[in-house]
């Protein structure tokens, strides 16, 4: 099924490893233009908006050509505000001015490498199946199960299963992580799940290189490196 998408990017003003992280030059713009510029040109979205408090960030969006149809409230604008509030403050905003979706599209600023045909497959994938919602999904890099506690000077496995009796990562299953690029949902299964994670979520599959996402200065200079060996 097919229907009118919204996109949400949530650009809130107050990070704090990575301060005005989404401010922060990466390519010659700033990171939040690069999820900008990737919304306004995938055919599979129909409007897409940025969610901010911060008037610096409404400015330089703006600057990128997004709408930014309302400042976001205070109370969804805390260190502990979750992007499911932003979108669904997002959907009840749109409806008391008589516009709807059917579809709703989280596509997060920290991950700049996605591409317009991530998002346009992505939401396409969605309306072509029988699912509430899509997630996309990186190769973790390293086995899960070997995650260790670490108590005074010991360390233990954080799993029941003892992770040292295999040592080579192909003894292992391939496991994925969520990598923040693109969350698609019908906005009725959204709105009843309050979530883009229901059981009938299926996943979008995407490389590592295209799945970085900055949360810390370190992920930010490696955003940059890998821009300027691409260059190369």
């Amino acid at each position: 099924m097919t229907g009118r998408t919204l996109a949400v990017i949530p650009a809130r003003g107050g990070s704090k490893r990575v301060p005005d992280k989404n401010l922060r030059e990466l390519g010659g713009k700033p990171l939040i233009a690069h999820s900008i510029e990737q919304a306004q040109s995938a055919t599979h979205i129909d409007r897409s908006i940025v969610s901010t408090e911060d008037p610096r960030i409404r400015r330089k969006a703006e600057e990128f050509g997004a709408s930014v149809p309302f400042q976001r409230p205070d109370e969804i604008a805390t260190d502990t505000s979750t992007a499911n509030e932003v979108v669904q403050h997002a959907i009840k905003w749109y409806k008391s001015n008589n516009e709807t979706f059917e579809y709703v599209c989280l596509l997060l600023p920290t991950v700049p490498f996605r591409t317009v045909e991530d998002i346009d497959t992505a939401v396409n994938h969605l309306q072509e199946s029988d699912a509430h919602s899509l997630v996309s999904v990186t190769q973790y890099d390293n086995p899960p199960f070997w995650a260790v506690e670490t108590n005074q000077e010991r360390i233990l496995p954080h799993f029941d299963e003892n992770p040292w009796q295999k040592t080579r990562t192909q003894e292992f299953p391939t496991l994925y992580h969520p990598n923040g690029a693109v969350y698609v949902a019908s906005v009725a299964d959204f709105e009843a799940a309050e979530s883009f994670y229901t059981d009938k979520t299926i996943h979008y599959k995407m490389p590592k290189e295209r799945s970085l996402d900055i949360d810390e200065p370190y992920d930010l200079e490696k955003a940059r490196a890998l821009l300027a060996w691409r260059s190369e």
